[in-house]
């Protein structure tokens, strides 16, 4: 039997590609699991979009991701950030409002993600104003929670992310008004 050069290079790529998923799937398992430094460089070191579609794919696997990153791991709320990008719809609103819940432990940390280029600056602005559903229509509440992350805006002190703090409490004073607004009519 004669195989010829292109079945095979095909039935290579093919199986590449399924091992290539296989080790995503252990890897974002693992990274979910325990999201820090080293699983992290172990999930990114792999083909980073197949990776991301297997978390990506599965509204279970991206509620996960939100919530490491809503409770202050900064390591899940940077491949957040690195992957909004890639996300839309409620999906991207629950990622960016997510990324917010992160700055309540971590504001220097989301800063330095914005630095780096890791959340532009609407993505930064959209992170610090999309603020928890539980808030709702609860202008009162919302003002205490947008002035309690001014506050932690105003704390960080690193002189190299001054622009980033500038557009941050430009988000949250703007944000603040349009709510002040609506509630006075």
């Amino acid at each position: 039997m004669v195989v010829s050069a292109s079945v095979l290079v095909s039935l290579s790529l093919h199986a590449s590609q399924g091992s290539t998923a296989h080790t995503c799937q252990q890897s974002v398992s693992t990274f979910l699991d325990n999201p820090n430094k080293s699983t992290l460089a172990a999930l990114s070191g792999l083909r980073d979009s197949t990776c991301w579609d297997v978390i990506g794919s599965s509204n279970t696997d991206l509620n996960r991701l939100n919530e490491w990153a809503e409770k202050g791991n900064p390591w899940a709320a940077q491949y957040v950030a690195n992957h909004l990008k890639r996300l839309d719809g409620g999906n991207l609103e629950d990622a960016l409002r997510a990324l917010g819940q992160f700055s309540e432990h971590d504001m220097e940390g989301l800063l330095i993600l914005a630095s780096r280029g890791g959340l532009s600056s609407g993505e930064l602005t959209d992170a610090l104003t999309m603020l928890p559903l539980n808030l709702g229509d609860d202008s009162a509440a919302q003002l205490k929670a947008l002035a309690a992350r001014r506050e932690l805006v105003m704390g960080v002190t690193r002189k190299d992310l001054a622009q980033q703090k500038a557009e941050a409490l430009k988000a949250i004073d703007d944000f603040a008004s349009e709510i002040r607004a609506k509630s006075n009519r």
